[in-house]
Formats: structure tokens, C-alpha cells, sequence
């Protein structure tokens, strides 16, 4: 939704001089000018949100409905414990707020922000994204998921952040 506000500006620009100089021992003379307030002219300035990068706001939530079949859905899936973090970014992410990325970027992408500090979308448009928002994992949780295709991302106590998907 736009806004809305009103902005009175003068269409006369003639200047006045204050009759008598302000002479004082801390600063030098100061001269003001005043436009008379004869005439205004009312101009209307429209503001709104600017659109996000790449054109499309990216939210990651699942919806209301959707939400107790995915958490039984990431019961039976590989886990990958998430450090505070990569918590926060997974919140960054799921907002929005790096959009257009769908996810925590993949080499290619990573490689693109660490040497252009951009990325190139599918349509060829570039996007300002210098900082690189990866999920670091090690050897061991790289072995205990395998082939899958998706995975859960959990908190310390094992609570069900996320499903990371391919």
C-alpha cells in the first residue's frame, strides 16, 4: 500500500536581508534571507515499499494447515543440527529478507557472492548479495544423510526448524 503525504512548497524565491548585521565577538556575521509567504503550491509526493531482489518476495512457511504433517513428515527424516546461527539465517531465509534465495546457497551461488559479491539469476538480472548465507556441514553429518534428498533441521533440544529440500 503506498503513502500518501502533502508538501506545501513556495513559487516565489525573492530573498529579504534581516535590516541590522548581528555582530558579536563568537562568530562572524550572519545573514539570513526569508521568502515572503505569498504564494504556495501544493504538490503531492506518493512513497511505497521499493520491490524486493529479483522482483518476487521469497516466504518460506508452510502454511497453517500444512504444519503438523511436516513435522511428522521430519520425524522420519535425516537430522542436521542447527547452531544459533544457522538458526537466525534460517529465519532470514524463511522471511524473506534474502530473497530471491529459496535456501541456503549452493556452491555455485556461494562461489558467485564470494568473487562478484552478486548473483545472476535464471533470467539474467543480477543481484547485490555479498554476504554468503551457507549451512556449514562437517564429514560425519555429510555421511548420516547420505542420498536424501531432504532433511530435517533441528535446534539443540531436537525441536524441528525446518525440511531442507534439494
Amino acid at each position: 500500500m503506498a503513502t500518501m503525504s502533502t508538501l506545501f512548497t513556495k513559487t516565489s524565491y525573492s530573498s529579504h536581508s534581516l535590516p541590522k548585521p548581528l555582530n558579536t565577538h563568537f562568530s562572524p556575521t550572519l545573514k539570513l534571507s526569508l521568502a515572503p509567504k505569498t504564494q504556495w503550491k501544493r504538490v503531492r509526493i506518493q512513497a511505497g515499499l521499493i520491490d524486493p531482489d529479483g522482483g518476487k518476495l521469497v516466504q518460506l512457511f508452510a502454511e497453517k494447515s500444512q504444519q503438523d504433517l511436516k513435522k511428522k513428515e521430519a520425524i522420519s527424516l535425516p537430522k542436521v543440527k542447527l547452531t544459533k546461527i544457522d538458526i537466525q539465517w534460517v529465519h532470514v531465509l524463511s522471511e524473506g529478507w534474502a530473497s530471491p534465495l529459496r535456501g541456503f546457497m549452493r556452491e555455485s551461488e556461494f562461489l558467485q557472492t564470494l568473487h562478484f559479491n552478486s548473483l545472476r539469476l535464471e533470467n539474467g538480472s543480477v543481484v547485490n548479495m555479498s554476504v554468503p548465507i551457507v549451512l556449514a556441514i562437517d564429514d560425519l553429518q555429510k555421511q548420516s544423510i547420505g542420498e536424501s534428498k531432504r532433511v530435517a533441521l533441528v535446534d539443540s533440544d531436537d525441536n524441528t526448524i525446518a525440511i531442507f529440500n534439494e
